[in-house]
């Protein structure tokens, strides 16, 4: 019993540890707040401003394949160190930036970095912890990140009004205190019990990274991920705006839509990751992307800001599930043993459809059409959740579905 309680309260250790360092990694999601201040410093335009964003997810997801591997050698603990002092120096330095150059070398390049190092193999650490429930542990983790925008936001806002630039200053220094002051907690257990023993027996298929890629199941499950996200960000992205420009809202109002958004973004995790365990990977995110086409479709026929925020619940709850999906899907189809460096391969999926969707929204938006200027991009939207959903299907079909109907029932 003494040793089942010390588990205990090791385990819910590291899960504090990865939810505190998830909510600081995921907090750059509010980097908008930002972008008049930016602008000033460095003289850039909105786009380029924005650009920063994009460089910061490219170079978190190649650090997170390089943090992957490290992590399963190693252990995360030290990832959690060397990440920490990066992320959090690329916002401190921030505060001094005056060109663009400097802004995506400080927020895209060393905070992007600083993401990639802890962000998966904080997660994938704490997962090890709770193989009975690794999408309940996954949607609480997540949720961490629908909250951290959340707070930055304000908090960013409220610091640079005061401060200016030197507002990051105190920004980068917390990060850096909060991921060193938990980074000491993520280790990676060492002895299992019987049934965490039995689980992963049953569900490592041992997959190296290299046999991983050989795969049709890798390369059809990234190309999944990458849809069930392009899907989500189209809108999600632009949410401030389609609200100005479809319910005619001032941007103060149309702000509360995006607050609608984040909350429903972490009510969706929560439920997301009950569901993953119940119904499995593959038929979670079915539902999870007939949802992202309802919401969808519903927003696109919104004229009234009921039926606007209703839909809206919808599309952020669903849209939130996704990320809670995957690292559980990597880790049971291509086993455990790789996890940290096949989740980290597999996580360029989400890169693709940060990066691709917006473009594509930018696309087939027409400002020329009034009310209706985001209609073409709701189309094109739930034309890209429909292929994913019918990718979906036929990976509930083949092998890949009926292997997690046999994990559930064991």
């Amino acid at each position: 019993m003494e040793t089942t309680n010390v588990r205990e309260r090791n385990r819910m250790a590291v899960f504090t540890a990865a939810f505190l360092i998830i909510f600081c990694c995921a907090a750059s999601s509010a980097f908008s707040v930002f972008a008049i201040p930016l602008q000033k410093a460095t003289g850039g335009t909105a786009s380029q401003i924005a650009f920063t964003l994009t460089l910061y997810q490219f170079f978190m997801a190649c650090f997170g394949v390089a943090s992957g591997y490290i992590m399963d050698k190693f252990g995360a603990k030290k990832l959690m160190y060397f990440g920490g002092l990066i992320f959090g120096l690329g916002w401190f330095l921030t505060a001094f930036v005056h060109n663009l150059f400097f802004l995506y070398v400080t927020v895209g390049l060393m905070a992007g970095a600083g993401n990639g190092i802890m962000y998966n193999p904080a997660l994938l650490t704490a997962l090890k912890w709770f193989p009975e429930k690794r999408g309940t542990i996954s949607g609480f983790l997540l949720g961490a990140a629908s909250l951290g925008p959340l707070v930055l936001a304000k908090a960013g806002a409220y610091l640079c009004d005061q401060y200016g630039m030197n507002g990051f200053i105190p920004i980068g220094i917390a990060y850096f205190i909060i991921c060193w002051a938990v980074g000491w907690l993520m280790d990676t257990p060492k002895a299992v019990s019987e049934h965490q023993a039995v689980h992963e027996t049953a569900t490592d298929t041992g997959y190296t990274p290299r046999a991983m890629l050989k795969s049709w199941k890798f390369w059809l499950l990234l190309i999944l991920f990458s849809i069930a996200c392009t899907a989500g960000i189209m809108l999600i992205g632009s949410l401030s705006m389609i609200a100005q420009v479809q319910l005619s809202m001032t941007p103060i109002v149309a702000a509360n839509m995006v607050v609608v958004n984040t909350l429903s973004n972490f009510c969706g995790r929560l439920i997301t990751g009950r569901l993953t365990d119940k119904l499995g990977q593959t038929k979670t995110l079915a539902l999870i992307l007939v949802v992202t086409i309802i919401g969808l479709a519903g927003l696109r026929f919104s004229t009234g800001v009921a039926t606007f925020t209703i839909f809206l619940i919808l599309l952020g709850a669903s849209f939130g599930g996704v990320l809670v999906v995957y690292p559980t899907l990597t880790g049971n189809v291509f086993g455990q043993t790789h996890a940290g460096t096949n989740y980290g391969l597999m996580f360029f999926g989400y890169a693709i459809g940060a990066l691709v969707g917006p473009q594509i929204a930018a696309l087939f938006t027409n400002q020329s059409a009034g009310s209706g200027a985001y209609h073409a991009a709701y189309l094109v939207a739930i034309l890209v959740a429909l292929v994913g959903l019918l990718i979906d299907v036929f990976l509930i079909v083949r092998e890949i579905g009926l292997k997690e109907d046999k994990e559930i029932t064991k």
